[in-house]
């Protein structure tokens, strides 16, 4: 017997399928829509989470009542919306989107009472008034004109607030981190009516830590331009810290840790620092000049930098009458107005050409001194880099090279003095013989005779100039290129190189000769940037060349040296 049933049930079960039940193409929003005004949608938030489809994005309908369903805060609804209007704030934009997105589905009013914390912000809106009062509190005592704000995120939470704002957002919305500083901005802004809230170059920077909700201020420094004038030797440019104790204080510097009792840098610094109320301050000069060193003319041009201030805004002309008088003629500034950091940069880079007058004495010199002014430089430590390019110069192969030569070393034997020699023991014969290389043998009057033996020999001194060559050779010296290696007394604190220098003019050349027949000089010249002036003149064993003792034959010795003028600016 056959069984009719079973390919009866297949048909009935295929006519079943066809009917449509089992098709996956009808979509879960569309059965929302219809029903959403009859039936109270209760689990849509797990049909949303289930559905195959991709969840539309604000500003979208659907978009948005997403946005509800995951429990956003009015501020985020407002910037992720894409339904803010003119001058309307995040705050009220969300709100209106959550009373049209919520009306009439009782879950919608009350989801921020199922889910308090926002997914996007984790309710860091709901702390700007807060944040905005410790900012305020901050400020006090601050003279702030230009305020910026700013905020420190963690990295994870800034990752996860723009994956989900890419995904559910309107597109163009937003960021946290910008936003949250507007609003706090806004706010502050409103509160404090002479504050200029602004991006960039601010007097005051407020740094938002948003995992503590703190703040921490960064205070930029004030600048201050001028120039000044120094009428007194002995006075260095910036603080000179006490070689003994390096600046920890001591019975030798009197607990100051100043290796002297002044400088420029405090004569101006520590009045002004009164007006801007800072902690501390710094000097960055047009170059600098030696202590025994006047500086006159129109006087250098520097900038103060005041650290920390409480105020930006002082008056010019009253501080620098207040620095004046305070010096008591040891300085004198002019020229003060209000600068920035930029002009650090120029001041410090500028390379101005200066004048100077100096005065030196001519004596006379031997010629192996002569010589060793005039030895050959060592121009394998020439300063390659070209001045204001930056840029080296890069040897080739078959390039000449230049003279490997150095300068003569100084070879000074003393005179031994019989009448020394008798006074000392026989054990201290030896050892000098020893060291200049004599017979060590016999009694000790064979010892004083051998070392009296190896007395240099006198050397005749080369003749003195007269007046009318060494005022010609003064007057030569201009246009000439000198090869300058870094002097022996800056050597410790500078790279050991020959840098090349041009003398632009020299001037108001006078010989003055004494009763005695002692020779002084003293003239005027104009040099590049850079030059060693007191070396152009005395030759510094050689490591100048040209140099003024090496063109006339004589040792020039500096009485003093001005600072005439600063040709910048």
């Amino acid at each position: 017997m056959v069984d009719d049933s079973t390919p009866d049930d297949e048909d009935d079960w295929m006519e079943y399928a066809n009917s449509g039940f089992g098709s996956t193409d009808y979509s879960l929003w569309d059965d929302v829509e219809e029903i959403e005004e009859e039936v109270e949608q209760l689990d849509e938030p797990e049909q949303l989470e289930s559905h195959t489809e991709e969840i539309p994005r604000a500003p979208s309908p659907a978009g948005l009542k997403h946005l509800l369903r995951m429990g956003t805060c009015n501020s985020c609804l407002g910037r992720l919306g894409g339904k803010r209007s003119y001058q309307q704030n995040n705050e009220i934009s969300g709100q209106q989107i959550r009373d049209s997105i919520s009306e009439g589905n009782q879950r919608l009013i009350n989801i921020r009472e199922e889910i308090p914390l926002c997914p996007f912000c984790e309710n860091l809106f709901e702390e700007v008034d807060l944040l905005t009062d410790v900012i305020e509190d901050a400020l006090q005592g601050y003279n702030v004109q230009k305020l910026q704000i700013g905020a420190r995120f963690p990295k994870d939470q800034i990752e996860h607030e723009e994956g989900i704002r890419k995904q559910y957002a309107a597109g163009g919305s937003d960021a946290l981190k910008p936003s949250l500083v507007k609003s706090i901005s806004t706010l502050l802004g409103e509160r404090l009516n002479k504050v200029e809230i602004v991006n960039d170059k601010p007097d005051i920077l407020a740094l938002i830590d948003v995992l503590t909700l703190t703040v921490t201020l960064d205070i930029r420094s004030a600048y201050i331009y001028g120039r000044y004038k120094k009428h007194e030797r002995g006075i260095p440019q910036t603080r000179w810290p006490c070689r003994a104790c390096k600046g920890r204080g001591c019975a030798k510097c009197n607990d100051t840790g100043q290796q002297y009792p002044s400088s420029v840098q405090d004569l101006i610094g520590n009045p002004m620092i009164e007006f801007f109320e800072g902690r501390e301050h710094a000097f960055h000069g047009m170059g600098r000049e030696d202590i025994d060193v006047r500086c006159l003319g129109r006087g250098r041009p520097f900038v103060l930098e005041i650290k920390e201030p409480k105020r930006w805004d002082i008056d010019y002309e009253d501080a620098m009458k207040i620095v004046n008088e305070q010096a008591n003629g040891s300085i004198e500034i002019t020229d003060v107005r209000k600068s920035n950091r930029s002009e650090v940069v120029r001041i410090k880079d500028t390379p101005a050409e200066k004048s100077y007058t100096i005065r030196f004495r001519v004596e006379p010199m031997t010629q192996p001194e002569l010589d060793i002014l005039t030895a050959p430089l060592d121009l394998t430590k020439e300063d390659v880099q070209k001045r204001g390019r930056g840029r080296r110069k890069h040897r080739r192969r078959g390039d000449k090279k230049d003279n490997p030569e150095k300068p003569l070393e100084r070879v000074e034997i003393s005179i031994l003095e019989e009448s020394e020699l008798k006074n000392m023991k026989k054990a201290e014969l030896v050892e000098i013989c020893i060291e200049r290389s004599c017979e060590q043998k016999g009694v000790k009057a064979e010892l004083i005779a051998n070392l009296l033996a190896t007395n240099p020999e006198p050397v005749e001194t080369l003749p003195l100039p007269d007046e009318s060559t060494i005022l010609a050779i003064i007057e030569k010296l201009e246009g000439v290129n000198l090869a300058q290696r870094t002097p022996e007394r800056v050597a410790h604190r500078r790279a050991d190189l020959v840098r090349r220098r041009k003398v632009i003019e020299t001037r108001d050349a006078a010989v003055q000769i004494d009763g005695s027949g002692s020779i002084s000089v003293e003239f005027t010249l104009r040099c590049e940037s850079g030059t060693y002036v007191k070396e152009t003149v005395h030759g510094d064993d050689g490591r100048t060349q040209p140099s003024i003792a090496s063109l006339i034959k004589a040792k020039c010795t500096v009485e003093w040296l001005d600072v005439g003028d600063i040709h910048a600016d």
